[in-house]
């Protein structure tokens, strides 16, 4: 079955002019509206639209679409996005901002060129990032796949391990240096056999056609097979900030980078963090580094007195609580709320206050506490308190009703959580009533 796309090539491959010009006078052959050929499109409704030439780049090698405009008399198209469906076609997805849009219309196309300038700075950028790491990593770190568009880019590449942060320093500073030296970027067409021979890089699992077009960037020093977009000299890429490097699977790793206007915004919000820092700090720039570090320490140690200060106020009321237990059938009970006292300090502290009880003591401690809105208890036994029926997971479950909770364990130790602070006089109620049931008070 013919589709519409093959329908609309029928009337002729799309004349593709991207590499040459930034705009062009074309005629409309036809619109898709729903993947369906349609007459006309009116102001705000979105299509798909083939002219018989185009200047706008279509999504391809990593590169993202051209953005632009479609004008003509009376009418004003902007273009969101362009891919080609089929061999020889190039179909431009627009909305409809003024005007009627059919077939036959004579339209002037016209690529947005800081689009294209930033597209080129990414695209060559990519080219430049890939022989930077060649150069430090060696032959076999080979490109696995890219994505560009204006001011960012990303990398994938063949290497088994996390680069660490002098080797990023190392192949960035190579990038910059090629950027800085102004290489020359030739762009052209040759035959597949002719490009292998001149050692040009291409992706393998990729197709490519008998002619092909090879870019160099510097000559030898960068070249690979290459359908986009590029600038004219290295120089005008301009400065590249290595931003991210990540393991994309095995063996495989990923990096990320900024140029343009992109890397310019991302120099100023470094400026400003440390412009922050400095003003905070009283020192200069360059003592920033060793003064937060210094502060980092000092916060460790700090959270570690903390740490130890806290678990000696907690443990300093386990005297207290086991002082006050209560009577239930034979066996001592605390059932008590314990402010403030995280899940971790709370079983520490259940586990003194049982201790404190003593080993040949039928014992039951019931503790829970509200930090943070969040509701946490424990409940544990001594071996006596078993031998009388007493389950610790049993009461844990009781108390979880009245504040919205979860929760379960062994026989000697079982916790829980709930998300319902008022309900915490309720479950120690009926924890100390199923204890009583438990030993048939």
């Amino acid at each position: 079955m013919t589709s519409p796309y093959d329908r609309l090539l029928a009337a002729g491959p799309t004349r593709v002019v991207s590499h040459e010009a930034l705009a062009a006078d074309a005629t409309v052959v036809g619109l898709l509206r729903d993947g369906a050929e349609a007459p006309a499109a009116a102001a705000g409704e979105q299509v798909e639209v083939v002219l018989d030439t185009t200047p706008f780049y279509a999504e391809s090698g990593g590169q993202e679409a051209d953005a632009g405009r479609i004008v003509g008399a009376g009418l004003d198209l902007e273009v969101l996005d362009v891919q080609r469906p089929a061999k020889g076609l190039v179909v431009h997805t627009v909305r409809v901002v003024a005007g009627e849009l059919s077939a036959g219309l004579a339209v002037r196309a016209e690529v947005d060129q800081e689009w294209r300038l930033g597209a080129c700075q990414a695209h060559s950028a990519t080219h430049i990032l890939h022989a930077a790491l060649r150069q430090v990593l060696g032959p076999t770190a080979l490109q696995a796949g890219s994505y560009n568009k204006p001011g960012y880019l990303r990398l994938d590449f063949a290497w088994p391990e996390q680069l660490s942060p002098e080797t990023r320093s190392e192949v960035e500073e190579v990038a910059n240096l090629a950027v800085r030296a102004d290489l020359p970027v030739r762009a052209f067409l040759t035959t597949l056999p002719e490009a292998r021979e001149l050692g040009a890089l291409a992706l393998f699992d990729e197709t490519y056609d008998e002619q092909v077009r090879v870019v160099e960037i510097g000559g030898e020093w960068s070249r690979e097979l290459c359908g986009g977009t590029h600038v004219a000299h290295s120089a005008q890429v301009g400065p590249l900030a290595l931003t991210a490097e990540a393991s994309v699977k095995a063996g495989q790793r990923r990096v990320e980078a900024l140029v343009g206007r992109d890397y310019l915004t991302f120099v100023r919000r470094q400026r400003a963090v440390v412009d922050a820092l400095t003003a905070q700090l009283r020192v200069p720039a360059d003592e920033v580094p060793d003064r937060v570090l210094a502060l980092a320490d000092r916060l460790r140690s700090a959270e570690k007195e903390l740490d130890r200060l806290r678990a000696e106020a907690v443990l300093a009321g386990a005297a207290t609580l086991a002082r006050g237990a209560a009577d239930v059938g034979g066996v001592a009970v605390v059932a008590a709320e314990v402010p403030g006292v995280g899940g971790g300090d709370l079983r520490t502290l259940a586990l003194d206050v049982r201790d404190r009880l003593g080993a040949d003591r039928a014992g039951v401690v019931a503790l829970i506490a509200v930090a943070e809105d969040k509701v946490s208890y424990v409940v544990t036994t001594t071996e006596q308190a078993r031998r009388r029926g007493v389950s610790a997971g049993a009461v844990v479950r009781a108390m979880a009703g009245p504040v919205g909770g979860r929760g379960g364990g062994r026989d000697d130790m079982a916790q829980g959580g709930g998300t319902e602070p008022a309900g915490t006089a309720e479950s120690l109620r009926l924890a100390e009533r199923l204890i009583g049931e438990q030993v048939g008070a």
